[in-house]
């Protein structure tokens, strides 16, 4: 009788083993699923569609204060037709004493809901209806491309922007992005999962004004053909620090909460 009670005991402790693991990735789809607006996605309110691409799964905000290095400008623009000395008296060096508070948001562009909710924002900011027709087919065509997103097939995409309470003017990601080269950007920027496995930055899009998202792409399958977050994955990190003291922040995702619908939504 004994023997029957301890083998009970034993079966009793490995079902509870067994939900200990099956538990928590079990919630973290349940609340990725919960994430998204029970309805589809033409039907979002504007306030639905940007609580998607700011706080969401698939989106990210961290506050970083970062110093700006002293520049020189010219007061009320560029002069012409003057002398050199009031040329030079109308420069001002410009300088942040007090580290100016950045709010970086990222974005895993190439996740559906995050297309989704881009496209639904256009499509609320247009009245389609009062377009003429040869509009309209550029419009549908414009918002066709921005859902279907073919380089998302063989890529991940990962979008960047930043903005200062602190300092209105001023947006880190434009100022560190704008002139950024490839070669250079490969030497740090990278994305990786909890395992250690990389995928390098193969393309960038740099924001052409202030207020601009920096666009960055990564490879989905490696030499050997396999993805970088699987079912089982736990984190995605993204590396956009260079190392020194005041550089972009990188950002750490919950992939366990990028699951949707029996697949990582990415």
């Amino acid at each position: 009788m004994r023997k029957e009670e301890n083998y009970k005991m034993r079966s009793v402790l490995r079902t509870i083993s067994w939900l200990g693991v099956l538990i928590p990735v079990s919630f973290g789809t349940i609340y990725a699923q919960n994430e998204l607006p029970q309805k589809t996605f033409q039907h979002w309110s504007r306030s639905e569609a940007e609580k998607i691409l700011n706080n969401s799964p698939w989106a990210k905000q961290q506050e970083v204060r970062i110093k700006f290095d002293k520049e020189t400008q010219t007061a009320a623009g560029s002069y012409s037709g003057i002398s050199g000395a009031a040329a030079e008296q109308s420069k001002t060096e410009v300088t942040s004493q007090v580290p100016a508070d950045f709010v970086f948001t990222l974005r895993l562009r190439s996740a559906l809901p995050v297309r989704q909710a881009v496209v639904r924002l256009k499509e609320l900011e247009t009245n389609i209806e009062k377009m003429d027709p040869k509009d309209r087919i550029a419009f549908e065509a414009q918002v066709k491309g921005l859902l279907d997103c073919p380089a998302c097939a063989n890529n991940y995409v990962i979008n960047l922007s930043s903005r200062s309470s602190s300092n209105p003017g001023a947006d880190a990601v434009y100022s560190t992005f704008k002139g950024g080269r490839l070669a250079d950007l490969q030497r740090y920027i990278y994305i990786a999962n909890e395992r250690g496995d990389r995928r390098q930055l193969i393309h960038f899009v740099p924001p052409k004004a202030p207020g601009d998202e920096a666009i960055f792409f990564f490879p989905r399958l490696d030499e050997k053909g396999a993805l970088l977050l699987t079912l089982e994955s736990k984190e995605l990190l993204i590396n956009l620090a260079n190392n020194q003291a005041d550089s972009i922040t990188n950002f750490r995702i919950d992939a366990t909460k990028l699951m949707l619908n029996g697949k990582v939504e990415f």
